[in-house]
């Protein structure tokens, strides 16, 4: 469903062991669960074998080991195993690999993390189980390094989903399965330099399968992340509700009161996740990962040509501007339906997208910046992040974006439920009447919404991010009820990003690194307003006296106010990954000194900890 064509002017070197000799692996799009069910037994046949797997279709191919059903080709990720609960399950297993094949996750749950199974090269063996516990499960193998854990090298694609049903049959579900590679050599380089390849269910960006639904439907999905990497998954345009989260070992299946919403949910290693959605507007949208190291091209076996900001030398944004684990979802409207007409009455803004030169040293500092009166801000005037954003719930709003970069800029309304074409994916984001650009040079584009609930939320850059998005063009969004007055004194927002491009940029809170002491008020309540959009890093936010972190209680995430049952007094200590927001109420019922403590890290270490002093009189 996409035309662009790939422009490719080189090609990254691979290691030896990668140059295709084996037979082509297979995507896999789970849709067909592997073996024979007969009397009330499964019988699957899986082989290890090594084949050669191209995540871009006709890119460069990677010689790897994966599992395949005997006398099929192999697949990434491996064949679904899929049974209802009570269901024998028979696995005659082989391996034809050169080396030892560990291999765990093929039993019933739960297990103790021990069990496992080992065979030699050559050696099948079969293995048999009863699956009792419903829910989503996967499989995996090792042949390399130390064999814990899921592997990153050549043993990254041994993984399959296994998903048990209930006794009362299946859900009308697709299973999504992430799984990364990287070469063993280049683990501590960083993106665009390292050899890698990150798919879901066996393929990158933008040769993803693209999901196909209409308003309306029930949309279900079971995401599992097969790999060593996080990925907190976003899906544009819609809430989701998370149904259950688990691990290749347990699963746990929430209740009624215990589901929650969110437009971004953060998956550690091996975890999974089941979700449900409905699609209530037509148009194009995306799930994707909100790492940018992620969805960047620079991931790209096989590269494409084009000048960052020269919008005659890209010929689509959507296409060449991202890769890796992005899908891509075409909603139809259902017949008979009608567009509706754009509100009166809207509040008007207008927003500019600016660039100051050598802001970081020799990098250039974005910011947007909201008009003010009736003139427009200095043409290098840069806020990071930038204005903040107040709207009204049910209030519709026109937010005119003007581009006064020498570059494209987009902006995407991160969790707010709008039209696909005002999105602020460019070349993307629209449906078959047309798509929105990029905003070039020196142009504007005119956005419209109305919010429909209240809460906290976030816009951004959707282009060159890992220029643009690391270098200040972001900015919280907060949405008030109807009636509702914010007390800046009382209503805190605090939002991390990064101060520049590049690795060694450092962790921002609220655009500085040393941010000013706060003054706060016995028995007074404060809403505290957390906000990740670092392009790479989580974060680990606490409200401490001295050495102990404070509790405080739950509001909402994603800007979706949590239910009575889960708005509940916790522990101040948070683990928030790129893309999401959360709200906590927090009241001191004494004198004496706290401090909000944002400890940022990568994969590989701390970036920087940023305390805030606070005061309590």
């Amino acid at each position: 469903m996409l035309s662009s064509a790939l422009v490719v002017f080189g090609l990254l070197s691979l290691p030896r062991d990668s140059v295709p000799s084996g037979a082509r692996i297979a995507p896999n799009d789970n849709r067909r669960p592997a073996g024979r069910l007969r009397h009330g037994v499964l019988t699957v046949v899986l082989e290890a074998r090594k084949g050669t797997w191209h995540p871009e279709r006709a890119g460069p191919g990677l010689e790897l080991e994966a599992f395949g059903e005997a006398g099929g080709a192999l697949q990434i990720p491996g064949p679904l195993i899929r049974v209802h609960a009570g269901t024998e399950v028979r696995v005659s297993l082989r391996n034809t690999l050169e080396r030892p094949l560990l291999v765990r996750g093929l039993h019933d749950r739960p297990v103790p993390q021990a069990d496992s199974v080992e065979l030699r090269p050559g050696e099948t063996r079969e293995i048999r189980f009863r699956p009792s516990t419903p829910g989503t499960y996967y499989y995996w193998g090792r042949t390399v390094d130390d064999r814990q854990g899921i592997g990153q090298s050549d043993d990254s694609q041994l993984l399959g989903p296994l998903i048990v049903d209930p006794p009362s049959g299946p859900a009308e579900d697709r299973v999504l399965v992430i799984t990364t590679w990287i070469h063993p050599a280049d683990t501590a380089l960083p993106v665009g330099r390292r050899r890698e390849a990150l798919a879901i269910n066996g393929l990158s960006w933008p040769h993803t399968e693209q999901l196909a639904y209409a308003v309306g439907d029930s949309v279900r999905w079971r995401v599992i992340n097969g790999s060593v990497r996080i990925h907190p998954m976003h899906l544009h345009g819609f809430y989701f509700q998370v149904d259950s989260r688990g691990t290749a070992t347990a699963d746990t299946v929430y209740g009624p009161r215990e589901r929650r919403l969110a437009v971004t949910e953060f998956m550690q290693p091996g975890t999974t996740m089941a979700l449900r959605w409905s699609p209530t507007r037509p148009g194009n949208w995306l799930f994707h990962c909100h790492l940018i190291a992620h969805i960047t091209p620079a991931t790209r076996l096989q590269k494409v040509a084009h000048r960052a900001g020269d919008p005659a030398s890209v010929g689509n944004h959507a296409v060449e501007g991202m890769a890796g684990l992005v899908i891509g979802i075409h909603v139809t409207a259902r017949s008979g339906a009608t567009a509706a007409s754009p509100a009166s009455g809207s509040r008007l803004l207008r927003l500019f997208a600016q660039k100051r030169l050598n802001h970081f040293g020799q990098a250039a500092g974005y910011g947007y910046v909201l008009q003010e009166g009736s003139t427009p801000p200095a043409l290098d005037s840069i806020r990071i992040p930038g204005s903040p954003i107040v709207l009204r719930r049910d209030e519709p709003v026109e937010i005119t974006v003007v581009n006064r970069m020498d570059e494209l800029v987009t902006v995407h309304w991160h969790g707010i439920e709008l039209d696909s074409y005002y999105d602020g994916v460019g070349d993307w984001s629209g449906g078959p009447a047309g798509t929105a650009a990029p905003i070039a040079p020196g142009d504007s584009f005119l956005v419209r919404f109305t919010p429909r609930r209240a809460g906290t939320f976030i816009y951004h850059t959707h282009e060159d991010e890992t220029q643009q998005l690391a270098s200040g063009l972001y900015g919280p969004l907060v949405v008030l009820g109807p009636g509702a007055v914010r007390d800046t004194m009382t209503d805190l927002v605090f939002l991390v990003g990064r101060g520049g491009p590049g690795p060694q940029a450092p962790a921002l809170l609220n655009g500085s690194t040393a941010p000013a002491p706060l003054d706060w008020k016995v028995g007074t309540t404060y809403r505290l307003r957390l906000i990740n959009i670092a392009p790479t890093d989580r974060e680990r936010i606490a409200l401490m006296a001295d050495s102990s972190a404070q509790e405080w209680r739950a509001v909402a995430k994603d800007g979706a106010d949590l239910l009575p049952e889960q708005a509940t007094v916790r522990s101040a200590n948070l683990l928030l990954g790129p893309g999401e927001t959360y709200d906590f109420e927090f009241t001191p019922t004494a004198a004496r000194d706290f401090s909000l403590v944002a400890t940022v890290f990568n994969r590989t270490g701390t970036v920087g900890t940023i305390r805030v002093p606070i005061r309590v009189r």
